[in-house]
């Protein structure tokens, strides 16, 4: 296992999130191999509420996060992997925040997550193969300032 190997896939993981934060089809297909898996599931739960598959349906996801929420911000933290040759196996714990559409009354969705990855290295280039969404659990905050010292609805 190398030290590029490791710094490769910890910069997917944030480029995973960045994607996210941005609603940016092509960066978040980027950090996907075009036949990806990507399963989402409730907590405490054995089988997904969603389960996606290839690029055409990975697609969505950006554009479904655009419409249901202001802003998010993914905090990816404590990025696990072993790696064996050209495929890798990991997990990274994410803190997700939520922004409502809602500008009369905005609260704030934040979500702990623990995504469950597979990786492949394919044309020298690492990225997801294989997905699982873990919500683990969320809170739900009214927000109080709607950014930088404005009142909410201002």
């Amino acid at each position: 296992m190398a030290d590029s190997d490791i710094i490769e896939l910890n910069q997917l993981a944030f480029r995973y999130a960045a994607a996210v934060d941005a609603c940016d089809v092509d960066a978040f297909l980027g950090v996907f191999h075009p036949d990806a898996r990507l399963r989402s599931y409730h907590p405490d739960t054995e089988e997904p509420f969603a389960d996606l598959s290839g690029h055409e349906q990975l697609a969505s996801i950006p554009n479904t996060m655009r419409g249901m929420y202001r802003h998010t911000a993914h905090m990816m933290t404590n990025h696990l992997v072993e790696v064996d040759g050209d495929s890798a196996s990991g997990q990274v714990l994410c803190t997700a925040r939520h922004l409502s559409n809602d500008i009369r009354q905005p609260n704030s969705m934040n979500v702990i997550i623990r995504y469950i990855d597979r990786y492949e290295r394919r044309g020298g280039s690492w990225k997801i193969a294989d997905r699982q969404i873990r919500f683990l659990w969320s809170e739900r905050h009214e927000v109080t300032d709607s950014g930088m010292g404005r009142e909410k609805g201002e």
